[in-house]
C-alpha cells in the first residue's frame, strides 16, 4: 500500500500495486489531474510519490478507489439531494406564483369591470328615478291640480297650484334636504324665476335641442367643481296651452305678473325649446367606492391564495419531498455498499413505484455480489 498525493489539489489516495507494475497513472477524482507514480523509486509510506509530469496523451487511466473519502462523498451526495429537493420546492412555488399572478390580473380586470358597470348602473338608475319623479310632479300639477283650481276659481291663477315648475321645484327642495348631493333645475335661457337660469353647459344643450328637434334627451357626465356628476336633460317644448303664461305679457294672468313682472319668460313661440328638465346625481363617490371595493376583493383573493399556498406547500413537502429525500438517502446508503438498507415501498403512487424499483435494484446488486464472492 502506498499513499499518493495530487500535485494540483493536494488530495491524497491509498493505492496498491497488486499487478506488480513499475509505474502507473491515476486520475484525481477531485480535479481530474493525472498522477504518474513510479513504484520502483518511490519510498513506501511516503506521502509524496516520485511523480513525473503528465504526458500529452496519457491514454486510458483509472481513478483510485474512493474508499479513502467515503464519508465526504456521502455527505456531498446528501447535500446534492437536499439541493435537488429545495430546487423542486422552488420550481413548484414559481409555478404556483405564476398561476396566482395570472389569476390576480384576470380577477382584477373582470371584477373591476363588473363592479364599475354596477356602480354606473346605480348612478343611471338614481338619475332616472329623480327625473321620473320630477316629471310625475309636473304632470300631476298640470293635468290634475290646475284644471281643478280653474274650475273652482275661474279667471284666477294660483301660482302655487297651477304652475307645474313651481310645484316641481318645491317638491325637490324637500327631497334636497335628505339628499343634498342631488340636483334638479328647470334650466332656461330667460327664466321667469332667476334661480332657473341655465349655466353655460345647460345653454349648450338647449341649443342642441333647438337645432335637433328629433333629439328627445341628453345624458352624460359633467364636472361641477371637483365632482363628476351624471346628468339627464329633457327638453321643455312650448305648446299652445303654455302661451297664456309664456306668450304675450298683456294676456298673462295678473297674479303671475305681480309675482314675476312682465320681462322674463315671455314672447315664446309654439314648438320652441324654452328650457330643460335637468337632474344630476354624483358619480365620483359611487365609482370611487366601486374601485375601493375592487381592491378589497383583490386583497381577500390574495389572502386566500397565500393561505392556500402555505397549505399546499406543507402538503407537498409531506407527500412528495420527504419521501423523495428518504428514497435518496436510502439510495446513497446502497451506493456505499450497505445492501441491507430497508426501503419503504408502501403506497401505490408513483413515488412508491420508484421505491419498489430501487428495492428490486438493491436485491439484484446484492445477488450479483453474492455470485462474485463464490
Amino acid at each position: 500500500m502506498q499513499i499518493i498525493q495530487c500535485e494540483k489539489c493536494g488530495k491524497r489516495y491509498k493505492v496498491n500495486n497488486d499487478s506488480g507494475k513499475t509505474s502507473a497513472k491515476y486520475k484525481c477524482s477531485a480535479c481530474d489531474h493525472v498522477i504518474a507514480v513510479d513504484f520502483v523509486n518511490a519510498d513506501v509510506g511516503s506521502p509524496t510519490p516520485s511523480a513525473r509530469a503528465p504526458e500529452p496523451d496519457p491514454g486510458p487511466v483509472r481513478k483510485p478507489a474512493p474508499s479513502y473519502d467515503a464519508h465526504n462523498d456521502q455527505a456531498a451526495m446528501t447535500s446534492d439531494a437536499m439541493e435537488k429537493a429545495l430546487s423542486l420546492r422552488t420550481k413548484f412555488n414559481i409555478a404556483i406564483g405564476a398561476v396566482f399572478l395570472c389569476a390576480i390580473v384576470l380577477i382584477y380586470f373582470l371584477s373591476g369591470s363588473r363592479l364599475q358597470k354596477d356602480a354606473e348602473q346605480q348612478v343611471f338608475d338614481k338619475a332616472r328615478l329623480l327625473l321620473t319623479t320630477m316629471e310625475a310632479s309636473r304632470s300631476f300639477t298640470s293635468k290634475v291640480i290646475k284644471p281643478a283650481l280653474y274650475k273652482e276659481l275661474p279667471g284666477r291663477f294660483v301660482t302655487e297650484g297651477m304652475s307645474s315648475s313651481f310645484g316641481a321645484r318645491n317638491i325637490f327642495e324637500r327631497i334636497h334636504k335628505t339628499y343634498p348631493q342631488y340636483y334638479f333645475k328647470h334650466a332656461a335661457p330667460y327664466p321667469r324665476n332667476l334661480i332657473n337660469q341655465a349655466d353655460d353647459f345647460e345653454m349648450g344643450i338647449i341649443e342642441q335641442f333647438n337645432n335637433n328637434p328629433d333629439m328627445k334627451e341628453w345624458q352624460g357626465y359633467r364636472v361641477k367643481g371637483d365632482q363628476q356628476e351624471y346628468s339627464i336633460m329633457k327638453p321643455i317644448v312650448a305648446k299652445d296651452r303654455c302661451m297664456r303664461c309664456h306668450g304675450d305679457p298683456a294676456k298673462a294672468p295678473k297674479e303671475l305678473l305681480d309675482r314675476y313682472g312682465n320681462e322674463n319668460g315671455f314672447h315664446r313661440s309654439v314648438g320652441e325649446v324654452i328650457g330643460t328638465l335637468t337632474v344630476s346625481v354624483p358619480s365620483s363617490i359611487v365609482i370611487d367606492k366601486a374601485r375601493k371595493n375592487t381592491w378589497v376583493f383583490i386583497g381577500m383573493v390574495v389572502l386566500f391564495f397565500f393561505v392556500l399556498t402555505l397549505i399546499v406547500n406543507v402538503f407537498f413537502a409531506k407527500v412528495v419531498l420527504q419521501p423523495i429525500q428518504k428514497l435518496a438517502d436510502n439510495a446513497n446508503e446502497i451506493s456505499l455498499g450497505k445492501l441491507d438498507t430497508q426501503i419503504n415501498t408502501s403506497g401505490g403512487d408513483e413515488i412508491a413505484m420508484l421505491a419498489k424499483a430501487f428495492n428490486r435494484m438493491k436485491i439484484s446488486i446484492k445477488m450479483a455480489f453474492e455470485q462474485l464472492s463464490r
